[in-house]
């Protein structure tokens, strides 16, 4: 009867400690599902925002920020407004087109805040390794000239110019354009928000290509 009531008394808190090992189990394996639906989600969705870049820097790099000038800076502002559309799709009376498609497409940018999500372009003229930046230090934005709040170039130009080759024969006179892509990205999920990780997160993602109609050209003698 004695071994009875102990066989009873050990069933019971083996019964009890599985429990508890399973409900610790069961969290581990929760947090490593929604680990990986949500990081699984932002990669997917930082890939198509460094390909959104990369699409509108080579969609630049063939064309000239100094045709067509109608301005006292002598910037052709349909160059950075091109590159945009390539971007986030097309305007329609300077108004985004609802069905257009862009390479971010479907990702939509919300420049509004908290989120102040924007496409920022710059472009260099470099000659003896030394780069002059157009049209300013922060780049061109183009929700600030929407009037939004905007965002500014993460680049100065100092680092860019740490980048290029110092030496005089091999750094040749040319020119390039950066096209920067700021977004954020809202958790599907919202779990990880309650464990420290901001919501939404940053994502930053830029694309340099060289851009022959910036390059120096000689002056007379």
């Amino acid at each position: 009867m004695k071994n009875l009531r102990r066989d009873n008394k050990w069933v019971k808190s083996s019964k009890g400690q599985s429990l508890v090992e399973l409900a610790l189990l069961l969290s581990l394996l929760l947090t490593l599902l929604t680990g990986m639906v949500e990081f699984g989600y932002l990669l997917n969705q930082y890939i198509t925002v460094v390909d959104a870049a990369r699409e509108g820097a080579r969609f630049g790099s063939n064309d000239d920020p100094f045709i067509k000038t109608t301005n006292p800076w002598g910037i052709n502002i349909p160059f950075f407004t091109n590159i945009d559309e390539i971007v986030e799709g097309p305007l329609t009376g300077g108004v985004r087109d609802p069905n257009g498609k862009g390479a971010l497409t479907p990702i939509r940018l919300r420049p509004e805040a908290p989120f102040n999500d924007d496409v920022v372009i710059s472009f260099f003229s470099i000659s003896d390794g030394y780069m002059t930046r157009f049209p300013d230090a922060d780049g061109w934005s183009y929700y600030q000239s929407k009037g939004f709040t905007g965002r500014s170039s993460s680049f100065t130009t100092a680092d860019l110019q740490g980048r290029i080759d110092q030496g005089a024969l091999s750094a040749p006179d040319t020119g390039m354009v950066v096209v920067e892509v700021f977004y954020s990205y809202s958790q599907i999920l919202k779990f990880w928000g309650f464990i420290g990780i901001p919501d939404p997160i940053a994502v930053h993602a830029y694309a340099i290509m060289p851009l022959s109609a910036a390059e120096p050209t000689p002056t007379g003698p």
